[in-house]
């Protein structure tokens, strides 16, 4: 250590800030005189001085430099302070015989200040102790060695002298030479958690540092700054000089992967002072041999943190030794650092006076002047013990070296490649406290020890005897294993959970909700501090460790799920609610490992939610149905057997089945299947039609046991199956794609809306499969909104516009000019349907009433009598049908002025059999028409020939005239074909909700006849107008029209219609139509039938050839 400047003796107070003894600055025996004069005053100021020397366990830190005493006054001076120092202790003995609470409180040191190991104490400029370095004497400025104990993402952790750890965080690891370093935010004033942050920025560390100070054979630190052709250039943290690195050096072999930023430390080989470059060797061998030279004038500000130096034996010390160093230095060094690893009790014996050895510099605090050294072997050869334990490890062959007389033992553990020296401090050798551990344990004897910790920088194990220490099999935070069942006991109890603790000490948390299978509303009820229970850990993040006390869980005996990897199809294993959602629950495992069970893998019964069978925190048994551990993904099933569909049901999606009624809820229909097993299935109310109004209406009479002749399977959840009775959805099964690859682009396909959002539709198909309708695709008219246009379970056609298989996504359109209907099925349903309600409606009279439907054909005459006449219209009676009555519009009474009471014949021109209601119509055209029917019959065969070429055909134009306007219908008369009636729907399965064009009475239409009037249509003339495919007419359309104009020769992309023997029929843009002749499908004719690679309603690329007036 350097003597004290002048500068300093003149201004002591500059020294207040440490906490070391500031009487070693003063004059010896102004010292000597303040002990004499303390040891004349009475008991009480006696104690008082005792305790407050023992209350404070830091040794200070003592003053070295050359005496200004001679060696014989020195002598005199040692053997008064000896012959004082025993007179104090004989009169602490005698003063505490009668009670040894004072010496224990006086031997019993903090358990990780293992350097205090022969308690407190200084006289004059003579230690007693080598100093050492702990929590409450460290202080800013220290110079330091260290160990690189933990690299994290976020900082360092450095192991110290004396056990201590440090934290460098980013910002401090390198200085901020490069342009692209860029500050964190410096968040060290945590004083509660008393972490020491330190920097190792070379800025710092050589701030006393000069070129001039700079010497050859000097090892220096630095970083490097840039990588070059002949070598590397280094910073060392000075703006003054800089440095170079031959790459010619002899470590080249080893540098061969040098980054910039790298630390290096190398020997100064030559200084050019012109050019302010200093040259380095960085070869291994010569760093680690390298000794400082004494030089002349060398300040302490010089002094670095691992610089070897020629020291000799000053005096031995009571827990260590004291060594002097470069002329002007003394310093200490501690048990722990001395050549021995392994010192005796007579470890004094090996360093007489004055023999010299090599140590390396441990610590400097400019502060105080003090100074730290090591003689550690490893630490002097410039390397790190090595760490042949691990904490938790059990040894149970270890030897006692040295006892410690009331501070703990030395221990030898025979581990390999090394043996390692491990201290057991007296507070860890028993249960019960020892008083002598001299006699309870003889050096050379054999114990079982348990590591409990590392001092990476000394290579010294700290350890435990304790009993206690050997029971249980969690004693640190890397024996803990997510899953494994342990005993502890609760230490506190509060709103948030219950902290526990294992026998080894390591700590855990017991979340409020994994206290108990149910909810806990006082947690402290239930659980009591100071109880032991057992709890499974769920998982240990930063070391931070999370237990259960939920019994399923404890005792369990299900495999363990704590990775993803391990998530094998098939495996059954426990697992914990974390959130419910409308699609299913996610589920917790062990170490953060998660699943999710959809909602058809709930077990739930049909028409029950899942928030209402399960509940966030339950334990549920689940089965693992499928995995990706590289996505972290797991799906999971809460039902244990999964239901397997045999092939002798044929039962699959996309099979139409029947299925009798079980009951109705308020949001489905459970049906059972008529399958081998009887399964179930449900039925949601928006898929009973595609009419939306019927739905309800639908729902409202049914009961159970009703049979349903037709289903169609749209997906098998589990145990459950997923139907619809929606008519354009059995009609078109083969055709529904389950899958991707079975989607073909360009083609309309028929499906339901599951879903609607701001942005567009979701239009779903079979199974799972699902395609999107963005905004701008999903309606001619952008200015309408989604909601008022589709809900959500709307039958829909849609034109798939792109199929991307790489993100499975299908693109569709919606609009109604590229997604119109090609037949009447949608008004043909919509009869069909309303033929169920009604006999629905009169099942409990087992169908008679229907009786009276039999007597109102339509285009019939029947005879009623005018009950009364209103403002729109008359209302007619029948004398056989009390119950059912007739209207005739103004303009269905042809001119005819009737009044009430009147018997009049009318034609039958429509027939509601739900409203029990029948339209008709007193028009002669009508009336002629019925009563020619039984001439007609007569004279079939002479007028057949006539008449042939006025008959109805499938896919004739016709032109037809608005007889009754209908809410979603219209009823239409066809002058040229003897005034048939046909119907004809306003609406399509797209526009349903969407406001349609206003038909008034009188006006002429033209219609393609769809279907003739048989049984499946309700006997009925089914009519499709052609400006169903039109949008409604809006400026914006309007424009759209006069632009949609196809030249001969254009490309254009068109539906299939209709496929005849030797034509089939297209419709493309907004009401255009076309054919192509069975001669113009392919290039040759080898082919007996061209069209059969085609069906209706796929869409083809046409090109226009000729342009003809209409087609027929």
């Amino acid at each position: 250590m350097a003597a004290p400047s002048k500068k300093k003796q003149q201004n002591p107070k500059q020294n207040d800030g440490p906490k070391f003894n500031k009487a070693s600055q003063k004059q010896f025996k102004a010292k000597q005189t303040k002990i004499k004069k303390s040891f004349s005053n009475d008991a009480v100021v006696k104690d008082a001085s005792i305790a407050l020397q023992l209350e404070d366990d830091v040794p200070d830190f003592p003053r070295g430099g050359k005496s200004s005493l001679s060696q014989r006054e020195r002598e005199e001076i040692r053997a008064e302070v000896d012959e004082e120092f025993e007179g104090e202790e004989r009169y602490l003995n005698k003063k505490n015989k009668k009670g040894k609470k004072f010496q224990n409180k006086s031997s019993q040191l903090s358990a990780d200040d293992l350097g205090s190991l022969f308690g407190d104490g200084i006289t004059g400029k003579l230690p007693r102790f080598a100093n050492k370095i702990t929590m409450k004497n460290i202080s800013p400025g220290m110079k330091l060695l260290g160990v690189v104990a933990e690299v994290n993402e976020k900082d360092l952790v450095i192991g110290l002298p004396g056990g201590l750890r440090g934290l460098v965080r980013s910002m401090d690891a390198v200085d901020p030479f490069l342009n692209d370093q860029t500050e964190m935010d410096d968040d060290k004033n945590d004083n509660k958690k008393r972490k020491i942050w330190l920097s190792l920025r070379l800025s710092l560390l050589h701030s006393g540092f000069s070129l001039d100070a700079v010497k050859e054979g000097m090892v220096l630190t630095a970083y490097v700054k840039s990588i070059e052709d002949h070598g590397f250039i280094l910073h060392f943290g000075l703006s003054s000089f800089m440095g170079f690195l031959p790459k010619n050096s002899k470590a080249e072999s080893r540098d061969s992967e040098v980054k910039t930023g790298q630390f290096l430390q190398g020997v100064v080989t030559r200084i050019d002072k012109t050019r302010k470059v200093v040259y380095l060797s960085s070869d291994p061998d010569t760093v680690s041999k390298c000794v400082t030279k004494d030089l002349k004038g060398i300040s302490i500000d010089l002094l670095i943190p691992g610089m070897m130096v020629d020291a000799r034996v000053q005096s031995t010390l009571e827990n260590g030794i004291m060594l002097s160093f470069l002329t002007y230095f003394t310093g200490t060094v501690d048990m722990f650092h001395l050549q021995n690893t392994f010192p005796t009790s007579n470890w004094k014996v090996d360093y007489a006076k004055n023999k010299k050895v090599n140590a390396r510099i441990l610590f400097i605090d400019p502060s105080t002047r003090a100074v730290g050294l090591t003689l550690n072997q490893h630490l002097v050869h410039n390397s790190s013990p090595p760490s042949c334990v691990k904490v938790g490890d059990i040894h149970d062959n270890a030897k006692v070296v040295r006892v410690d007389r009331g501070m703990g033992l030395l221990l030898e553990i025979p581990s390999t490649p090394l043996p390692t020296p491990t201290f057991v401090n007296v507070s860890d050798v028993a249960e019960d406290e020892v008083r002598k551990l001299e006699n309870k344990f003889k050096e050379g004897s054999s114990v079982r020890v348990r590591i409990l910790g590392y001092r990476h920088l000394e290579g010294l194990a700290t350890g435990i005897l304790k009993a206690s220490a050997f029971e249980g099999s969690v004693f640190t935070h890397s024996d803990v294993k997510p899953g494994m069942v342990t005993r502890a006991k609760i230490i506190a109890v509060d709103s948030f959970g219950a902290i526990v603790q294992f026998p080894g000490g390591v700590k855990a948390l017991c979340p409020l909700r994994h206290m108990s299978e149910f909810e806990i509303v006082k947690p402290r009820k239930k659980f009591k501090v100071g109880a032991e229970l057992f709890f499974r850990v769920l998982g240990c993040k930063s070391k931070r460790i999370t237990v259960t006390h939920k019994k399923t869980l404890v005792k369990s005996k299900l495999p363990i799920l704590s990775s993803y990897s391990d998530a094998t199809d098939g495996l059954i294993t426990h697992g914990w609610i974390t959130k419910i959602e409308k699609p299913g629950c996610f589920v917790h495992f062990y170490n953060g490992v998660q699943g999710f069970a959809p909602r058809s893998e709930l077990g739930l019964e049909p028409g029950s939610d899942a928030i209402s069978m399960y509940q966030v925190g339950q334990v549920v048994k689940c089965r693992v149905t499928s995995s990706i551990a590289a996505s972290h993904r797991i799906n999971l099933s809460f039902i244990m057997k999964p239901l397997r569909f045999s092939e002798e049901d044929g039962i699959k999606m996309g099979s139409v089945v029947t299925g009798v009624i079980d009951k109705v809820t308020p949001s489905l229909v459970t049906v059972y299947v008529n399958a081998k097993d009887y399964m179930k299935g449900t039925i949601a109310t928006e898929h009973l039609t595609d009419h939306h109004e019927h739905a309800a209406l639908m729902k409202s009479v049914l009961k159970p046991g009703y049979k349903f002749d037709q289903l169609l399977v749209l997906d098998i959840e589990s145990n459950n199956l997923v139907l619809t009775a929606k008519y354009s959805l059995i009609k078109s099964a083969s055709q529904l794609p389950s899958d991707l690859s079975q989607i073909r682009p360009q083609s309309i396909v028929h499906g339901y809306i599951c879903n609607l959002i701001e942005t567009g539709c979701f239009v779903r198909f079979l199974g799972n499969l699902t395609a999107f309708s963005p905004r701008s695709k999903a309606m001619d008219d952008q200015r309408s909104q989604l909601s008022e246009a589709f809900y959500v379970g709307q039958s829909v056609r849609s034109n798939i516009i792109d199929v991307n298989n790489e993100t499975s996504r299908i693109t569709v359109s919606l609009k109604q000019s590229c997604c119109s209907s090609t037949d009447a099925s949608f008004l043909q349903e919509y009869f069909l349907s309303e033929n169920k309600i009604a006999d629905l409606q009169s099942s409990d009279s087992k169908g008679r009433d229907l009786k009276w439907v039999e007597g109102f054909n339509i285009g019939s005459t029947v005879e009623g009598k005018i009950q009364e006449s209103k403002e729109f219209g008359v209302v007619v009676s029948f004398e056989k049908h009390n119950d059912v009555f007739g209207f005739i519009t103004h303009h269905q009474l042809g001119g005819a002025m009737v009044e009430a009471g009147a018997i009049v014949r009318a034609a039958v021109l429509d027939v509601a059999k739900t409203e029990r209601l029948v339209d008709l119509s007193l028009k002669l055209e009508f009336l002629d028409k019925s009563r020619d029917k039984s001439f007609n019959s007569l004279t079939h065969k002479k007028k057949r020939k006539g008449e042939m070429s006025k008959d109805l055909e499938v896919h004739q134009t016709v032109n037809a005239v608005v007889e009754i306007v209908k809410e979603n219908y219209l009823v239409l008369s066809i002058p040229e074909h003897n005034y048939a009636i046909g119907y004809a729907s306003v609406t399509d399965y797209n526009t349903q909700k969407i406001s349609q064009k206003q038909f008034l009475i009188g006006q002429s239409v033209s219609a393609t006849v769809m279907a003739l009037p048989i049984p499946s249509t309700a006997g009925r003339l089914l009519l499709l107008l052609k400006s169903i495919s039109e949008v409604t007419e809006t400026s914006s359309s309007k424009k759209a029209k006069r632009k949609s104009s196809y030249n001969v020769g254009s490309l254009i992309q068109a539906e299939i219609t209709e496929i005849k023997p030797l034509e089939m029929r297209l419709k493309f843009g907004i009401g255009f139509r076309g054919r192509i002749h069975i001669t113009e499908v392919n290039d040759t004719c080898l082919l007996e039938n061209p069209f059969s690679n085609f069906r209706v309603g796929q869409t083809v690329s046409a090109r226009i050839i000729a342009k003809g007036w209409s087609v027929r």
